[in-house]
């Protein structure tokens, strides 16, 4: 029987801002989902690297002897293996300069028919070390007569950088009230549901193939070429499903590396996969961080000027990644991306320690220090008689504005977000009138969407196939590690074609396959990918108007694609069905294929790469924490948060709920809970038994708020939402701590024994911490 065709909804959009489920959550559900882990290969041998357990120190001996006569064992490698072969952080692979800097770091790796023979091997090799002195903190690094990690980097001073927006000191100088404040982050972890680990096959001649959870199997790609000398076109990289990435899965790590290796050793594939103790030594994330804040203010709570010194530790190796997050996200650490001032100075000096090398963290590695400059417009609106909203109020930028650091806000709805929190959570009356050890706090965040990392080319590309039957097939480079990027980018792709988003089938994870894509990070899948996504869409769609508007006798431009139909504007009671002017396409004389592709590279409005200044968009959020103190133990217990982020257009909001909610768990957890503790280079919690993480029934009541403020860039006017809203969190629950215990919080994580000291220094002002 013919379905009856019939032309409803006349709605704006019919697929874009409705709340569309993830597609691969079924999979996931029901436990179907394949991750690198359930991958195996005939032949398939399981490796086991070899670690230094000395934090600092020359190798003298290597003995691998009896680990190559187990039986089982079919490949051993060392630092020979490895010569001239270094990672981006210039890390020597397998310390091939026969020296060591942390404890973790990879010297000898084993192939084994098994991982219980790979163990065994593992234990019998004997590494003999001339242990030298390290260096274990700022203060130990950078202190005189310190030992340096790295000849010539006096101090041990990885990286100094100086960043200056206008007339700092003239600012200063005009200012009616400054303020200094001090604050201290311990390092922490991303903690990601799927440990690292990669299958490398080297066994095909001439070709390497990778399988690894990954956020750019582009940049995994170009870091194996480069480093193991063979062309791109022969390296392939497969991403199944990623359980979580955070930032912290950009490029390969050295246990890719040493997979391939051992590999192409034994020409047999090798799986490396990382126990819950190696998973924080392989994991790089944010170090330890001191940062010194400044700030000018006039009597009425205008800001005049920030500016900011921060200390952070590298670790041993000075990923360069690192370097480009301060320059990218000085606006951020300054506050100068939220708040208007007219001058701004910052700067940062980077540490050598005898610790894993540091890369990026959830949040960009600038949860505390967000948390510490939120702290300050408390301090100053307490001060000068304003309340945290009504400065935050004063301060915020605007849509149109240009700030200091050059960037154009083209949509913003900062002072919106911060409006909207106030009144759903009844700011006014609880704020200062909460009973004793209750508290409630603001903060402020956001973050660049869609922008130039460090390169001048970003572009993401995409290909639509769009079968007889009229469902599409979207080939995409972009990953998803779980938040759901193609679910939106199969609603962008039935929006564009008029169809549903369960008629899209999204193909990706295999770069011999899917077209360019960067990848997932710097907030640029929705922004970026997807409007490669929609231009290819409309190439299809163009190929289609052709046929359509030659049946229906009307233009092209005249034609609407909606719903699975095909229809003139002026006569939507006439229509064609998306499948019949598919089967017309292929079924014409000219036997046309419907294909489309796209790409989009995004525009730099200032032409400053690497900064986030080339953003050609931005996401603004508001978030307001309620919290209870237990005086006599310090615990912090979240009650609620209330959250409202600027992200254009939401296209999914069931999506977008998904993320305000993973972002305040990860968010709170930074913030209150998660450490990473070590001991003389050793991480003594090295497991998620011993980590402390936010449990279920900690997560607070969430309120969210979606604001759209439909920017010009995104497509149909979307911008991020993927980490935008953690920046946020820190500053609210750090605000509402400080509001219950009545003095301002000056440690990251706020645990237990960092409220309780400062409750002491509270009873004891002689030994404040905080200077006014």
């Amino acid at each position: 029987m013919k379905e009856k065709i019939v032309v409803k909804n006349h709605e704006k959009y019919s697929v874009v801002g409705k709340r569309v489920p993830k597609q691969d959550g079924p999979q996931k559900a029901t436990g179907r989902a394949q991750f690198t882990d359930d991958m195996v290969l005939p032949g398939m041998l399981h490796g086991k690297i070899i670690r230094s357990s000395v934090p600092r120190g020359k190798i003298r001996r290597i003995d691998t002897s009896r680990a190559e006569r187990l039986m089982g064992v079919k490949a051993v490698i060392t630092p020979k293996d490895a010569v001239g072969i270094s990672m981006r952080s210039g890390e020597p692979l397998l310390c091939n300069d026969m020296t060591v800097n942390y404890i973790g770091q990879e010297i000898v790796a084993i192939a084994a028919m098994d991982e219980d023979t790979a163990c065994e091997a593992a234990e019998l090799v004997r590494i003999e070390y001339e242990p030298l002195k390290a260096v274990f903190s700022i203060d130990d690094a950078i202190a005189e007569g310190a030992p340096l990690i790295h000849a010539g980097k006096a101090g041990n001073r990885a990286k100094s950088i100086a960043i200056d927006y206008g007339d700092t000191d003239r600012a200063f100088s005009e200012a009616e009230y400054i303020r200094k404040g001090e604050y201290t982050v311990k390092p922490c972890h991303n903690c990601y549901a799927e440990h690292h680990v990669v299958i490398a096959d080297h066994s095909v001649s001439g070709k390497l193939e990778i399988w690894t959870p990954n956020q750019s199997p582009l940049i995994v790609q170009q870091d194996m070429t480069n480093a193991l000398g063979i062309s791109e076109s022969n390296v392939r990289v497969l991403s199944l499903h990623t359980g979580g990435a955070f930032s912290g899965r950009v490029g390969a790590r050295n246990h890719h590396f040493i997979a391939a290796i051992l590999s192409r050793k034994s020409s047999r594939p090798v799986k490396i996969r990382c126990t819950a103790d190696e998973e924080f030594i392989v994991y790089k994330g944010g170090g330890e961080q001191r940062f010194s804040a400044r700030t000018g203010a006039m009597k009425d709570g205008t800001l005049k000027a920030i500016e900011g010194e921060l200390l952070i530790e590298c670790g041993a190796y000075l990923e360069p990644v690192l370097v480009q997050l301060l320059r990218r996200f000085t606006e951020i650490y300054t506050g100068t991306a939220f708040y208007k001032v007219d001058g701004m100075r910052f700067r940062a000096n980077v540490v050598y320690t005898n610790h894993p090398p540091r890369n990026m963290h959830h949040g960009a590695s600038a949860l505390g220090v967000r948390a510490a400059l939120e702290s300050e417009m408390d301090l100053i609106g307490q001060h000068l008689g304003l309340d945290p909203v009504a400065m935050r109020l004063k301060n915020a930028v605007e849509k149109g504005d240009k700030t200091i650091g050059n960037i154009h806000y083209a949509s913003c709805g900062l002072k919106t977000c911060i409006e909207k929190v106030a009144k759903h959570s009844a700011w006014k009356k609880k704020y200062g009138k909460l009973q004793p050890f209750h508290g409630i706090g603001i903060g402020c965040g956001g973050i660049n969407s869609g922008g130039k990392v460090t390169l001048d080319h970003d572009t993401s590309a995409a290909i639509i196939k769009i079968e007889e039957d009229g469902k599409a097939t979207l080939l995409t480079g972009i990953p998803d590690m779980g938040q759901g990027s193609h679910t939106v980018m199969a609603m962008i792709a039935a929006e564009t074609l008029g169809i549903f988003p369960e008629d899209v089938t999204v193909v990706s994870g295999d770069t011999d396959v899917v077209p360019l894509d960067i990848g997932a990070f710097s907030q640029r899948g929705t922004l970026v990918t997807g409007n490669a996504v929609k231009a290819a869409c409309l190439d299809a769609r163009k190929q289609l108007a052709r046929i359509a508007s030659k049946k229906l006798g009307v233009n092209m431009s005249s034609l609407c694609f909606r719903n699975r139909l095909v229809y003139a504007k002026k006569a939507p009671e006439k229509p064609l069905s998306f499948d019949s002017v598919v089967h017309d396409a292929l079924h014409s004389q000219e036997g046309r294929y419907v294909m489309g592709k796209g790409f989009y590279n995004p525009p730099s409005p200032s032409g400053m790469v690497g900064t986030l200044a080339a953003t050609p968009a931005f996401s603004f959020g508001a978030q307001i924490a309620e919290v209870e103190v237990d005086p006599e133990t310090g615990t912090v217990r979240l009650i609620k948060m209330t959250v409202a982020h600027d992200v254009g257009r939401a296209l999914n909001p069931l999506a977008v709920e998904g993320q305000i909610d993973g972002q305040v768990f990860s968010g709170m957890g930074q913030t209150l809970h998660e450490q990473r503790i070590q001991e003389k280079g050793l991480v003594l919690n090295p497991s998620f038994l011993e980590y402390k993480l936010p449990r279920p029934f900690e997560v607070p009541e969430i309120e969210r708020i979606i604001v759209e403020t439909i920017d010009p860039y995104g497509p149909f006017g979307a911008k991020e939402v993927g980490e935008g809203p953690i920046m946020a969190v820190p500053g609210a629950i750090a605000g509402a701590v400080s509001n219950a215990i009545g003095y301002p919080i000056t440690e990251f994580p706020i645990t237990p024994e960092a409220v309780l000291r400062a409750l002491r220094q509270k009873k004891n002002p002689n030994k404040r911490a905080m200077k006014e």
